[in-house]
Formats: C-alpha cells, sequence, structure tokens
C-alpha cells in the first residue's frame, strides 16, 4: 500500500513538473486546447513508463520528443481526414452539379424551375443557421472553405461540415428531380 502511495506520488511530482510545459508545446504544434491537453497527457505516461522500465537521462527532452511526436501523428491524421473530407465533398459537388447539369439539359427544365427554386429556397431556410450560412457563402458568393470560416469564425473543417450536411439535405429533397446516371 505504501509503495502504490509513493508510485502515485512520484507520478503527481512529475506531472506538476512537465505538464504545463509540454501542454503549451502541444498547443503551438496543433493549437487545440482539448487535443493539445491530450498529447501532453499522453506523453507524460509514456515517459513515466519509459522511466518506470529504464533510466532516462533527459526527461524533458524525451517528453518533449515524445508530444513532438504525437503531434505529428496527429496532424498527419487530421490531414488525411480533410482529404477525405474535401474528396467526398468534392464527389457530392459534382455528382449534384452532374444531376443539375442532366436537368438543364431537358425540356422539363422550364416546367421544373419552378419548383426547383421552391424547393430549394425552402430547403435553405429548413436548414440551420450557420450550415445556411455556409452554404450561401460557398454556393451563391462563391467564396473558398478558408475565406468563409474566416468571415464565420469557425474552422475550415466546419465549413466542410456545413456544405456537406446542406448537400446531402439538398440532395434528398430535390431526389425527384435528379436523374440517376
Amino acid at each position: 500500500m505504501m509503495e502504490q502511495v509513493q508510485v502515485i506520488q512520484n507520478f503527481n511530482e512529475l506531472f506538476n513538473e512537465y505538464h504545463q510545459r509540454s501542454f503549451l508545446f502541444a498547443r503551438s504544434l496543433v493549437h487545440i486546447n482539448e487535443v493539445a491537453e491530450d498529447i501532453a497527457s499522453e506523453a507524460l505516461i509514456v515517459l513515466w513508463e519509459r522511466m518506470n522500465v529504464e533510466t532516462v537521462q533527459s526527461p524533458k527532452s524525451f517528453l518533449f520528443r515524445v508530444v513532438k511526436n504525437k503531434a505529428l501523428d496527429y496532424l498527419k491524421h487530421q490531414k488525411v481526414l480533410r482529404r477525405f473530407v474535401e474528396s467526398i465533398d468534392d464527389w457530392n459537388v459534382k455528382q449534384l452539379q452532374q444531376h443539375m447539369d442532366t436537368l438543364d439539359k431537358r425540356d422539363e427544365e422550364i416546367l421544373f424551375s419552378k419548383e426547383i427554386k421552391e424547393i430549394t429556397a425552402k430547403t435553405l431556410e429548413c436548414l440551420p443557421k450557420k450550415t445556411r450560412e455556409v452554404f450561401v457563402l460557398s454556393r451563391h458568393q462563391h467564396l473558398c472553405g478558408k475565406k468563409i470560416a474566416e468571415e464565420l469564425g469557425i474552422t475550415v473543417k466546419g465549413v466542410e461540415y456545413h456544405i456537406t450536411k446542406a448537400l446531402k439535405v439538398m440532395t434528398v429533397n430535390l431526389k425527384d428531380y435528379i436523374i440517376k446516371v
């Protein structure tokens, strides 16, 4: 029991000594407090586990190397995730555009044009405010994701989320007017 108390006390000392610096370093790399907190905590655990197995000559250097590697892993994962989301968004946009182009080529466009505009307007009204704002800025004002993010004070990932959400709703609401090819 005494040994366990000593182990906990030793970890608390390590945590108190290095946590703030490792958190700040992680945050300088990933720019998100919650992620930086996770990285700092995980890195401290890695350092603690290593110190229980072998002597660590420079705990601070070892810890910062772990923080840097974990931050790089996170950023690489985010890059892959962003590419995936962008590819889905691009595919959705291309598919919707293709369907809309097909509609443009048909004589029925004249008949359905008013209905499509009404459905589109009603769909936009039903969307949550932020999703509607992002969609209008993207599709009507033709702003890029970065500009929209800056204008609305959200992340580029948030912009992608709202556009994808709006496109899904538009696709469902316009399903009767979209010709599948």
